[in-house]
């Protein structure tokens, strides 16, 4: 029996990756290896067995009875499973995958030594995780079954031994989940109004700075960020209290709050795409120079009245490539984390500040509000307010919009916030450590790994020298005149790309006819060999033809990342029952919405340009305009 043992872990092992095989191998086992009544190997740990006394197989087999199986693709993530007795049961059902997440690699090495799981473990139907800390880990896990069901498994017994620690294995993939299914939303909602305000922004960029000419520009000053928390409202008498001691990054959402107390900052960040946003820069008429994402919506570059267009940063999108690869010098990368807060406390370490301070960085909604009093939101009531719809059912449906979560708060206190919020405060935490961030915000979520204090704790009157300094500076290179780059080499780029498109359409025009013809085929069941075989054929030289422009797929990518991931993850939603059932006509159906989605992104983005075009040859023979 001993040697049977010994020749299953070593050929499990071989199915693993080195450095877990490893660690599985090097790893002493605790606890006592007990046999239990039926002749089995149970195991007890701390005065606690993981398995029955009497007999673990039938108590897996029991507990497997109880989990939900419908014979399609499931995938069940154990978190723990002591020594694996209900893997046998579960891999042996058809469709199942399971992915087992133990924290302890001497569980894993016992449980190896038990079954020979080397063809499971071979085809990934079971997949053996011992650490989360990483994101990618999971993505790697899941790729290819992101639309199968999942099945949370905690092994009670294992909870019961060390509940911390598999609780926060459940959590960390709870949040994974929820942070997919948000990015997922976000992405879908604006896949489109991000390539249209990148191609409508494009004329007004090259008049604006590249943001790496901010970058180590602080000089180990202090910097300000101004989040639109609730609490920043609070907070506003200290921040104008020590104005003159840092550099004040606003986001957009908060310039009202601070406008309301007199308060100007330096920089104002916008990175959201909605027109709704611009609102917030409308009518501004200090000092403060925008900071601006090529994504954030068009309008606020063509306001009446607003902040000093200063810098732009770059963009993971493709079609920024236009100006990179027409510009003399790098534009910069900001790190972001899915809020324009994330981004202005980034700029303040790229800015080589010595300390970047966070206020109205609430991540919750302190006191039972939503955002800060003043806030366009709240203005926006004055005018929207009734007799049947009051601000308190606004506020109440902003924050309940998502199921509520709680969360610990700064003073100990619990607060209310969202799954949206929560992917944003991991964010923070995870970035601490390569980050001088210290918390100001007066309310709210505790933020673990950044450091609280309060404003008469982090000043100095020597500060003002520096801040200073720093000011002018910025000040300095926002009024340089001289162009990012040439407007006569854009308007031969855009002129280019333009074209590149037209020509690109007559084959994506052929892919969607055919893909269609192929379709309809399979679907009324109607095929003839011959002609289908040759429509096959032809369909290959299409795919090759529009798969090797690379730069123009990339380019229109953008517009059609709900497309992608349909065919690439399976977010089927466009297919019917019928074509989820029938593989033959799934495959084709997702060719046709591929061509359809080229087809229609090409569209899109051809007409945007040429907007762009018009706009930029407009404004090459217009007179300049002086600060605005």
């Amino acid at each position: 029996m001993i040697s049977e043992s010994v020749d299953f872990l070593e050929i499990n092992l071989s199915c693993l990756s080195e450095n877990l095989a490893l660690k599985i191998s090097n790893s002493e086992t605790l606890g006592n290896l007990l046999i239990s009544k039926t002749g089995q190997v149970t195991i007890e740990i701390d005065g606690i067995f993981l398995h029955s006394k009497h007999d673990p197989i039938k108590e897996a087999e029991r507990f497997i009875s109880e989990l939900p199986y419908d014979g399609e693709n499931r995938i069940y993530l154990l978190f723990g499973a002591g020594l694996g007795y209900v893997l046998p049961g579960i891999l042996k059902k058809s469709n199942a995958h399971v992915i087992w997440i133990e924290p302890h690699p001497f569980l894993l090495k016992e449980a190896l030594k038990l079954n020979d799981y080397h063809d499971f473990l071979k085809s990934e139907s079971l997949i053996i995780i011992s650490d989360i800390e990483s994101e990618e880990i999971l993505l790697q896990a899941f790729k290819g079954k992101a639309t199968y069901p999942i099945t949370f498994v905690p092994h009670r017994s294992s909870f019961h031994w060390r509940e911390k620690e598999y609780s926060k294995l459940k959590f960390l993939a709870e949040q994974h989940f929820h942070k997919k299914d948000v990015n997922l939303a976000t992405l879908t909602r604006f896949e489109k109004i991000w390539a249209k305000n990148l191609c409508f922004n494009l004329a007004d960029l090259i008049s604006m700075k590249p943001i790496q000419r901010l970058f180590t520009i602080a000089n180990e000053g202090k910097i300000l960020v101004a989040g639109a928390g609730p609490s920043l409202y609070e907070s506003a008498e200290q921040i104008k209290k020590y104005r003159e001691h840092f550099v004040l990054i606003a986001v957009d959402t908060a310039l009202p709050v601070l406008s309301h107390f007199e308060i100007d900052p330096d920089l104002i960040y916008s990175v959201d795409p909605q027109v709704l946003n611009s609102q917030y820069l409308e009518s501004y008429t200090g000092n403060g120079i925008l900071i601006f994402d090529p994504t954030s919506t068009y309008v606020s570059l063509r306001l009446e009245q607003g902040p000093k267009k200063g810098f732009f940063s770059s963009s993971p999108f493709p079609l920024i490539k236009l100006i990179e690869e027409t510009a003399k010098e790098p534009i910069g990368d900001v790190p972001f984390g899915g809020s324009v807060s994330t981004n202005a406390a980034s700029l303040g370490t790229l800015m080589g500040a010595k300390q970047t301070y966070l206020v109205g960085q609430d991540l919750s909604f302190t006191k039972g509000w939503a955002h800060s009093k003043g806030a366009i939101m709240e203005e926006r009531l004055n005018y929207k307010e009734t007799r049947k719809f009051r601000r308190e059912l606004h506020n109440y449906r902003q924050l309940f919009a998502l199921a509520p979560k709680k969360v610990e708060g700064i003073n100990g206190e619990s607060h209310t916030t969202n799954e949206k919020m929560l992917i944003f405060k991991k964010w923070f935490e995870s970035h601490a450590s390569e980050n001088k961030w210290v918390n100001l915000t007066k309310f709210g979520a505790k933020l673990d790994n950044i450091p609280h204090s309060r404003f008469e704790e982090c000043f100095i009157e020597e500060d003002i020298i520096i801040a200073n300094k720093i000011k002018n500076e910025i000040q300095k290179v926002c009024k340089d005149k001289k162009n990012y780059l040439e407007t006569s080499e854009l308007l031969s780029k855009l002129k280019e790309t333009i074209q590149n498109l037209a020509a690109f359409l007559i084959p994506v025009k052929n892919g969607l006819r055919l893909s269609k013809q192929l379709y309809e085929q399979i679907k009324k069941n109607q095929i003839d060999p011959k002609r289908f075989q040759s429509d096959l054929d032809l369909m290959d030289k299409i795919d090759e033809q529009v798969s090797s422009k690379k730069g123009l797929n990339e380019i229109l990518s953008l517009g059609i990342q709900r497309t992608i991931l349909a065919i690439t993850e399976g977010y089927d939603d466009n297919l019917t029952l019928e074509e989820k059932e029938n593989n033959r006509l799934g495959v084709a159906k997702k060719s046709v919405l591929l061509y359809e989605g080229l087809h229609d992104s090409i569209q899109a983005t051809k007409r945007n340009l040429k907007r762009s075009l018009f706009r930029l040859e407009e404004l090459q023979n217009e007179p300049p305009i002086l600060n605005r």
